[in-house]
């Protein structure tokens, strides 16, 4: 699987308006401790291969109890340290072939995901989903950094085809210490460019 620089061409097609990136500096997230997570946020760790992996984001369920987080594996995988800047070369995990007609997308999402990826068309990109529980994530929340916030495409993992329980920091270390992305390529799932599910400023 390709996964950033050297490994795929980063020639995107030019859109009339930029997406939204925010760096760690500006956010809430300048203290040490996680203390929330909002649909866009990029978390890094280092898991036991002594390489730093990130998760994003898709979505926060937060408006009745138990409140949990739904991310999506990034492929990144290096012993450097990511950046909000770097990570835009690299994928996320999902799916391409799925129409929802309830999880819509509006044309100008999908006339972006289907720019970047016209193998797709006409169908959607979905995410796999990771899911956390926050009262679980507070627990180890301290082996976490959020590298900053992306403005993506509401429904991303709505529009995926599957998810698992990654509620334990353990289970975590050990799934992105090992292959994940073989273990999600069994799975159906297939790399997909970042930028293809980013929202560009109106």
């Amino acid at each position: 699987m390709g996964s950033g620089p050297g490994g795929h061409s980063n020639n995107f097609p030019a859109f009339a308006k930029p997406f939204s990136v925010t760096s760690n500096a500006k956010t809430h997230h300048s203290m040490q401790k996680i203390t929330d997570i909002h649909q866009g946020d990029l978390l890094t760790f280092r898991a036991v291969d002594n390489k730093y992996k990130v998760l994003l984001c898709t979505s926060t369920c937060k408006v009745r109890s138990p409140q949990y987080f739904t991310f999506a594996a990034l492929t990144y995988d290096s012993s450097d340290k990511p950046t909000i800047t770097n990570i835009l070369d690299y994928e996320f995990l999902g799916i391409g072939n799925t129409k929802n007609d309830y999880f819509k997308y509006s044309d100008i999402e999908l006339n972006k995901m289907w720019t970047i990826h016209p193998e797709t068309k006409p169908y959607y990109l979905g995410s796999y989903g990771l899911t956390i529980w926050r009262k679980d994530f507070m627990k180890f929340r301290e082996n976490f950094e959020v590298i900053g916030n992306l403005k993506i495409v509401d429904n991303l993992d709505k529009n995926g085809n599957s998810s698992m329980n990654a509620s334990g920091w353990t289970f975590l270390n050990q799934f992105f210490s090992g292959n994940y992305n073989l273990v999600l390529s069994n799975r159906g799932q297939k790399p997909f460019k970042l930028k293809s599910i980013l929202v560009d400023e109106v």
